[in-house]
């Protein structure tokens, strides 16, 4: 398996997503995927789905990516110490222009040997739901998730 995340895979991972169980009737989502480089591959949003949710699912993916890290792992830091995220998102929309998320549904993809290939960001649900689905969609393309 080659080191870099296809077209395939990313729709794989969004079809997968979409068809996850939510936390009730009328929870409507949007999912992102993005490569090791932070540019999108796969995005959709359900017909329901407030149109902001699909800048913060892609938001959540590019923060794995840019930081390295799951949101899950950004949310516990943030929550430990807030001057300190504050900081971190500081420097990152001043040097990237990109916002970082610290809350759940931000999921790093992961070939089966390790190496780093993208994220799935999702939005619209309760935050466990978003993670959840994330890896969901991850895994269901044969690929693993690292959620923190």
């Amino acid at each position: 398996m080659a080191d870099a995340l296809t077209l395939a895979q990313a729709q794989a991972i969004v079809t997968a997503a979409l068809a996850g169980a939510r936390s009730e009737p009328g929870r409507f989502i949007a999912v992102c995927v993005v490569d090791a480089g932070g540019h999108p591959l796969a995005m959709l949003r359900e017909e329901g789905a407030a149109p902001l949710l699909a800048h913060i699912a892609e938001a959540k993916a590019r923060t794995c990516v840019i930081y390295g890290k799951p949101t899950r792992v950004l949310r516990d830091w943030a929550d430990a110490t807030p001057n300190w995220f504050h900081g971190v998102r500081d420097v990152a929309s001043a040097r990237t222009g990109l916002p970082l998320i610290a809350s759940l549904g931000g999921v790093i993809i992961r070939a089966p040997g390790g190496a780093l290939l993208g994220a799935c960001g999702i939005a619209g649900e309760a935050g466990e739901y978003d993670e959840a689905l994330g890896v969901q969609g991850i895994e269901a393309a044969r690929l693993v998730a690292e959620a923190g």
